[in-house]
């Protein structure tokens, strides 16, 4: 089990018991990915509470993989740091009516969120969202001619659920600019935790080619149609952004 640094560990717990709803995370000078991918419709209505409604085509419902890696976190009045997250979830319609522009928002279940972050780890699970610790997450973009090779490996060793899961391919440098709002909802214990991502501009790319790679047995492979992989994901984007702001809000529902 990884150690915390008793100095980290005061500001984590700070953070964590400060009030989690209306705090803000500031994301600053970050690249990401973002795959979407089939998934068993009825497997993933068993998993979402019915409050939610998945998005479902004659291909299933739409699984969402996401890696981002910051180069600044802010969380609250702490100090920022470098941080990465890595997020799985089902594309829903938007519960509450914001993010509703398909080419400007979208709106996620949160299934799975994994961070290197203790501190923000620890201000989400206050606020109901189940987040892992991976002090060890991996996103790495390599030049190589054309397009870069981009790996990212996700290993929580500080486990709420969250499985292992690994990406592969190649990325393009992302150019056409657009405001982005990211709606990542999670329920449970009678809260709605809603994590808003508020992206003024971020550049994107289109032109990604994929794997993703889980263990079959884990709740987001049994979501799989035929196996463990996605061999190349049905809607890529590769993302970069200069600031994005992520407001938490819990209630009672």
């Amino acid at each position: 089990m990884m150690t915390i640094p008793s100095g980290m560990l005061v500001l984590c717990l700070a953070a964590a018991a400060a009030p989690a709803t209306g705090a803000q995370v500031q994301f600053s000078r970050c690249t990401e990915f973002v795959g979407v991918a089939a998934a068993d419709a009825a497997r993933v209505r068993a998993l979402v509470p019915l409050r939610y409604a998945p998005i479902v085509d004659a291909a299933g419902a739409k699984l969402v993989v996401r890696v981002a890696d910051c180069e600044a976190v802010r969380i609250g009045s702490l100090p920022a740091r470098p941080g990465r997250v890595a997020q799985i979830g089902v594309i829903i319609i938007s519960p509450d009516g914001t993010g509703t522009d398909p080419n400007t928002a979208i709106n996620n279940y949160t299934l799975s969120y994994v961070t290197d972050s203790a501190a923000l780890a620890l201000l989400l699970r206050a606020a109901g969202v189940p987040a892992a610790i991976d002090t060890g997450l991996a996103i790495e973009s390599t030049p190589a001619g054309a397009a870069n090779e981009f790996y990212a490996a996700v290993s929580p060793e500080i486990d709420t659920g969250s499985p292992t899961w690994f990406l592969h391919g190649t990325v393009n440098t992302p150019a056409l600019a657009s405001p982005f709002l990211a709606n990542w909802w999670r329920y449970g214990s009678g809260r709605e935790t809603k994590m808003a991502t508020d992206i003024p501009t971020i550049n994107f790319d289109f032109g990604s080619v994929m794997a993703f790679t889980t263990s079959r047995h884990n709740l987001v492979g049994r979501l799989l149609p035929g196996g463990n992989q996605v061999s190349n994901f049905q809607l890529t984007f590769r993302g970069a952004f200069a600031e994005g702001t992520m407001t938490v809000t819990s209630v009672p529902r």
